[in-house]
């Protein structure tokens, strides 16, 4: 069996949804479908700055912003200067969205929970007609006269292809496959999962933090979440030390 899409977008998190409601508003006829491999949307919304979702930086001007993404300052640049800190609080605030600045340049929701972001994205792709599909594994992506998007459930047959899928070293292999270079991945953000029935009831709790892996001799401080599996935290590391290693124990 397969469906036929207007576009198919790969990953259901902030990039994903932002695409799609953005398609939809300016093509309101063309069917759009967001496949995600996970059962739920949108996770790293609701955990980002400790659970009340940074959205952006109160940074107005292109070049100063691009000066904090070193890998990809270059590459920025130019977007930024068709699409930038005002027009991100200007989207928001006309759907309904009000953001407010913090004494360090962070912007968050004046209602300081991500899940009205999270809201914001699901009333919205509701209203728009988008197809979320959860639980969708992408295995193969080809591509002849239309793009065929394969998942263990489906085949989609889409006539534009975005792929969002983050951190997925998995989909890094298939655009590889589909002739794009892509650039060595560098962590930011960290999980710890950790089996111990005493975080379930601390889950929710944000702090500054200072986390420290001895086996490598590195240290970071930084907003921490404990969630019911673990820890989550946003590194300033300065190296690509971590990658995928397998670490055993932590400080904080």
């Amino acid at each position: 069996m397969n469906t036929n899409y207007h576009t198919i977008i790969i990953g259901g998190g902030a990039a994903g949804f932002f695409t799609a409601i953005n398609l939809a508003e300016r093509l309101p006829e063309a069917k759009i479908a967001i496949l995600e491999r996970g059962k739920d949307v949108l996770q790293k919304v609701r955990i980002s700055g400790g659970g009340r979702c940074n959205v952006t930086h109160a940074e107005f001007m292109p070049k100063e912003l691009s000066l904090n993404y070193p890998r990809g300052e270059k590459e920025l640049l130019g977007p930024f200067h068709s699409f930038m800190t005002g027009d991100t609080i200007a989207w928001f605030e006309e759907r309904g969205v009000s953001l407010k600045i913090e004494d360090d340049g962070r912007m968050f929701p004046t209602t300081d929970s991500s899940q009205t972001i999270i809201n914001c994205f699901l009333e919205l792709t509701q209203k728009l007609n988008i197809e979320i599909l959860t639980s969708h594994n992408v295995t193969s992506i080809t591509k002849e006269e239309n793009w065929a998007v394969h998942t263990k459930e489906e085949e989609f047959i889409c006539k534009n292809l975005v792929v969002t899928a983050g951190s997925s070293p998995k989909v890094w292999e298939m655009m590889r496959g589909l002739g794009h270079s892509i650039e060595r991945a560098v962590p930011s953000l960290f999980t710890f999962n950790i089996v111990d029935k005493r975080i379930t009831e601390l889950a929710g709790i944000a702090l500054e933090a200072t986390v420290e892996i001895p086996q490598l001799k590195l240290e970071s401080q930084g907003p921490l979440l404990i969630t019911h599996w673990g820890l989550f935290w946003s590194s300033d590391f300065k190296n690509e030390r971590l990658g995928r290693k397998r670490i055993k124990s932590i400080r904080l």
